[in-house]
This record gives C-alpha cells, structure tokens and sequence, in this order.
C-alpha cells in the first residue's frame, strides 16, 4: 500500500527549504562585509595619510596646531563651512601626546557613530536582520566615499547630526518611558548640539532640519497626545538650535574666526540639465557606479554597471516607499482617534524623515548655483542619501518572501564593488605628491630654509607631513600694488603665519596648480633651485613674507 506525506509536511518542508536559502543569501554579503572590514584596516593608515594630502583636509589639522601654539594675531580665515565641532575638538585635544593620531582616527570613529545610530534606529523598528543590514550598508562604503567620511573637516558635523535625529525622533515616540524632567531637557540638550552643528555647516538645513521638520508638523497632524509630543518636541530642538547656531556663529566672529560668504544663489534654469549630469554622477560614485567616461577603468562592465542597477533600484525604491509612508501616514493621522500604534508611529516618522532627507539635499545640490559642483568631491554635498538607502531599504525585507531574498542579494552586490574597489587606487586627491615631499623637505632642511610659502595645494599639507621639520604656507597669486604678486591665502590661514622674520625661506611653484603657478618677478635671484617633476623650489635668504602683497579681509 502506498503511503502519501501529509500535504502539511510539504508545506512546512517547503518554508525550512526557502527559510535557510533566505539564510544562505543573507551569509552572503555578511562575508563581503567582513571581508571589506579586514581591507578597511589594514589599509586605514595609508587612507589616513592619503586624505592629509589634499590641503582642504589638512588645513583643518594645521589651523587648530597653529592657533594652540601660537595663537591668532588677527582674523582666521575659515571657508564656508566653519566646521567649529571638529575645531573645538581639536582645541580640546591638541595638548595630548598622541593628538596627530587621535585627529587622524576621529572622523572614522564619527563615521562609524553615523552608521551604528542609523541601525540602532532601524533596530527599534523592525528585524534584527534589517538593522544589521542597515548598519552594514552604511559602514561598508564606496571607497570614493571615503575621501570625505575619512577627512577632517569635510561635512562630518552634518552626517552624524543627521543620523542623531533621525534616532531622536524614533526616541521621542517612547515618551511614557521617560521622567518630565527628561522630557524637557532632552529637546534643549540636543536642540544646543544640533546649533553647534548648524553654524559649523549651514548643509544640516537640507539633510536634517527640513526633514526634521517635516516630520514634526505631519505628526501634528495626528489627534493623539503620542503625536502631539514629537510634534513639540521637535519644533522646540529646530527653535532651540536656531537659537544656538546664531550664538555660535555671532561668539565665533567676534573672537576673529571668519567664513567666507555661503553661497545663497540659485543656478539659471540653462544649468540645470548639467546639475543634473553631475548630481548623477556623483550618486554612481557613492554607489560603486560608473565614474563617467573618463573615469572608465577595467572594473566597469565587472562592477560599474551591477552597481548602477543598485544604485537605480534603491532610489526608486526608497522615494517609492516614502511617498507611501507619508500618505499612510497623513491619512492614519487625520482619523479621529488615530488608528496608528507607536510601532506605527516612530515607522512613519523614521522613513518620511529620511526619504525627505535625501530629496533635500540631492534638491539643494541640484539648485545651488556654487556648491562645489566642478570637483571630484562635490557628492559630499549630499552623502547622506547613503544612510537615507541604509535606514529605509532593509525595512522592506519583511514584505514578503521576494524582498527578503532581493535585498540581501543587491547589498552583495553593493558591497562586493566596495571591495574590489578598495584594494585600487580611489582617493586621488590632490597636492603635493607623497613620493615628492621628502625630497622637499630633505632639500629645505639642507639649505636651512626650513620654512617656506607655496599654492594651497603645497601649503598645510606639506606642513602637516613634515610634522615641524618644514613649515609651508599657503599664497595665491594676485594684483599687489607693493611688492610681488603674491598675497596670503584668501581662507584657511591666520595672520602670524605671514610675520616676516630673518630667515631664509624657500618658494614652491607648481606649473599644474591654479594658485601658484608661476614663479613672480620681484624676488631676486634665488640661492638654489630645484625641481621635482612639475614642482620647481627656490631658496631665498630671506623672509619671503617681506614682499608679498597684503592679506585681504
């Protein structure tokens, strides 16, 4: 007699079958990602010193060295982005023995911070897979990314503050489990920090305080007192911080540290299909895609292409998906009594804050007549869209079977790319060569010049390198009625740096840089010359500073 297996064993065969094929993809980018961690270590020291080579990054180290030791003499020139977080850190640190290290390690460590909060929020809201997954998507990240998560003073104060609220808003959806007193202080504390933020880097506007906003008032929405507290909330830490970014910026001009003026323009519609070339382009960079025809290398038919398609399907998912969130979260909102749960809530809240997020600022960006947009590093401008990926994408993983098994299998690989593209050549920053420094620096200490002057790409990242063998300063090129034709540099320098003095000191001219490029007449004869490749270096017996033209405030 023939025996038949109940139906019910098929199926629940069937479900062990998929459950631990579910569980073979999800291994999968889990050792991608372990395998991207041991790179990312081993090569960090090397990232480190290859990001203090772009003098954008290295200023911010040399500035903060400077202003401890010698003081100020007169106004700082900061760029646009005063950056006063990661400057009163350096302030707070430079006394300790191992400051240079611990400077270099920082901005990973608030990198690291960034991904963890964006799966911690995730955590609070849905699997343990989909935090997990969250985080590693933001910690596993493109290696172009890296020039900018990894440097001291590029957006850091906005990528962490952005997550921060982000957790902050799923936080305050658990108002029962807290005291009035924390209640209260909790808006006020945070709202002082995100001030801080805010006059350090006016980008916290668009990656987080609209979107915090936004939030808020679609949560005032609701009828129930839940809602009405995040509303509140909220608002007070924009009032709160407002409030403190003025106070910041208003305490920091008055004690002699300028920024240059944040440019407010709108780009001319005639721009804007070439924002939007760029805007793109910038977004395959931070998803491992093609790095446009001129960047094409061997990887792209391998890596590039998969990667555009993962870049394409997570967007569109993502605005898919906020765009229902918010509507579900509107209507359930207007029902009287509201029908949403607090799970619901802090759900709602946590994709509508981060989908906006990304609207902001690749919107801002796009808009912006000057942010940047003609480097290799203006995706920095709107890197958080990576973490908005990173906290709304995994949540879809509990939609059904199809989602659990497609996004574990499209953060391979995403994941995969970050790889391979580690173990090349992806920083390319700019400066002085590392491989021509310690000819300069040899040929400096010879000629007992051991201070000098130079285009801002031969300035604080020559300086940062010699680590008080050689001192370079920054200068510019210029129409000087006295002297040579050569002034301070407009940003990223202090007064006291060009005090002449009786010493010798050398010039470097760089034929492929922009600031300094040629050497001025004006000097008189030099007492040697060298030249390492496009860099030609001139020894004086005397303070250059003597004949330069003077600074403009």
């Amino acid at each position: 007699m023939e025996s038949r297996v109940p139906s019910w064993r098929i199926h629940t065969w069937t479900r062990e079958l998929l459950r631990d094929r579910a569980t073979a993809v999800w291994l999968i980018p889990l050792g991608i990602a372990f395998a991207y961690f041991v790179v990312f270590f081993l090569r960090l020291p090397h990232n480190i010193t290859e990001i203090t080579w772009d003098s954008d990054y290295a200023s911010a180290f040399v500035v903060t060295e400077s202003i401890v030791k010698s003081g100020a003499s007169g106004n700082v020139e900061i760029a646009s982005s005063g950056q006063w977080v990661c400057m009163w850190f350096g302030l707070l640190t430079a006394w300790l023995p191992l400051h240079r290290e611990l400077w270099g390690i920082a901005p990973m460590l608030a990198f690291m911070a960034t991904a963890l909060l964006v799966g911690w929020s995730v955590a609070q809201i849905s699997s343990r897979r989909a935090a997990i997954l969250a985080g590693l998507i933001g910690l596993v990240a493109s290696p172009p990314a890296l020039a900018f998560f990894l440097a001291a003073s590029a957006h850091n104060s906005v990528y962490i503050c952005t997550a921060l609220l982000g957790a902050y808003l799923i936080y305050l959806t658990r108002d029962r489990e807290r005291s009035r007193l924390t209640r209260f202080a909790v808006p006020v504390i945070l709202g002082v920090f995100v001030g801080a933020c805010l006059a350090s880097d006016l980008l916290l506007v668009a990656a987080a305080l609209v979107p915090l906003g936004a939030a808020a008032i679609l949560a005032g929405v609701s009828r129930d007192r839940t809602s009405r507290f995040v509303a509140l909330s909220a608002l007070s830490t924009i009032a709160v911080g407002l409030i403190t970014a003025k106070l910041v910026a208003s305490t920091m001009r008055s004690l002699g540290f300028l920024t240059l003026e944040t440019p407010t323009k709108i780009a001319p519609l005639s721009e804007l299909p070439e924002r939007a070339r760029l805007l793109f382009d910038g977004l395959q960079a931070l998803f491992n895609g093609a790095l446009g025809p001129s960047k094409v290398d061997s990887l792209h038919d391998t890596v590039g292409i998969p990667s555009d398609i993962v870049m394409c399907l997570a967007l569109l998912a993502l605005l898919l998906y906020g765009l229902y969130a918010t509507v579900k979260f509107t209507v359930a909102g207007l029902h009287k009594p509201s029908a949403q749960t607090p799970s619901q809530l802090a759900l709602g809240l946590h994709v509508i804050y981060w989908t906006t997020s990304a609207v902001c600022v690749c919107g801002a960006f796009w808009l912006a007549a000057e942010t940047g947009g003609g480097t290799d590093l203006h995706n920095s401008y709107y890197a958080t869209v990576l973490f908005s990926v990173a906290a709304v994408i995994p949540l879809l993983m509990s939609t059904g079977t199809l989602a659990r098994w497609a996004i574990p299998s499209l953060a391979a690989v995403f994941f995969a790319a970050s790889l391979i593209r580690l173990t090349g050549s992806y920083l390319n920053l700019g400066g002085v060569p590392a491989s021509t420094a310690p000819e300069i620096v040899k040929a400096a200490e010879a000629n007992g010049a051991t201070y000098g002057y130079g285009g801002y790409g031969e300035g604080s990242n020559l300086t940062w390198y010699a680590d008080g063998r050689v001192t370079s300063r920054p200068l510019m090129e210029c129409e000087s009625p006295t002297g040579v034709n050569l002034c301070p540099f407009y940003m990223e320098s202090i007064p006291s740096w060009y005090v002449p003095r009786q010493r010798r000191t050398f010039l470097l001219v760089n034929s492929e840089e922009l600031w300094v490029s040629t050497l001025p007449s004006g000097l008189g004869k030099p007492l040697a010359t060298y030249t390492f490749g496009p860099i030609s270096m001139y020894i004086y017996p005397y303070d250059i500073a003597s004949r330069i033209g003077p600074r403009e405030d």
